[in-house]
């Protein structure tokens, strides 16, 4: 509101000082402005909208697959990870794996947790073909991360509720 404000009068006084000298883009510059003013509120309207930020996890056999959804309208896909291929997979307050999290340092880390108060919050390590470490927190469902340690169940900890 206030950016609007302040263009309106930066175009304001524009425009009325090409008036007096007499050329015919007062008009022209007001229009311009408000245009302007239109862009930035769009912008803002953009802006605002891409807070509503969403995660989908897809479970196929091992593969798990997590895009992000912004504002219910666009898809982006983050990862695809298998599960036969993790080192390690524990929930972040699991006290006998919570060493693996806090000490073991990754390359690249992927957040795909949307609320923290929805539920426990897992971490899977795994090392991609150029020998980076790749960690992904993320919010699986009890059934979800059952079903993943079917494929690893050596590396994969379940938190028993």
């Amino acid at each position: 509101i206030v950016l609007t404000f302040a263009l309106l009068a930066v175009t304001f006084v524009i425009g009325v000082s090409m008036q007096q000298a007499g050329t015919g883009l007062g008009q022209i510059t007001s229009f311009v402005g408000l245009l302007v003013i239109a862009f930035v509120w769009y912008g803002a309207y953009l802006l605002i909208s891409m807070q509503n930020i969403e995660y989908e996890y897809i479970l196929t056999n091992s593969e798990l697959d997590i895009d992000k959804i912004m504002s219910k309208k666009g898809r982006k896909h983050i990862i695809s990870l298998d599960f036969k291929d993790v080192t390690v997979c524990a929930d972040t307050e699991d006290s006998e794996h919570n060493s693996d999290y806090i000490n073991i340092k990754a390359d690249k880390v992927f957040n795909a947790v949307g609320d923290d108060s929805r539920g426990s919050i897992y971490f899977a390590d795994c090392i991609g073909e150029q020998g980076e470490r790749t960690r992904v927190l993320f919010q699986p469902t009890s059934k979800m991360i059952t079903s993943a340690k079917r494929y690893n169940p050596r590396k994969i900890f379940v938190v028993e509720d």
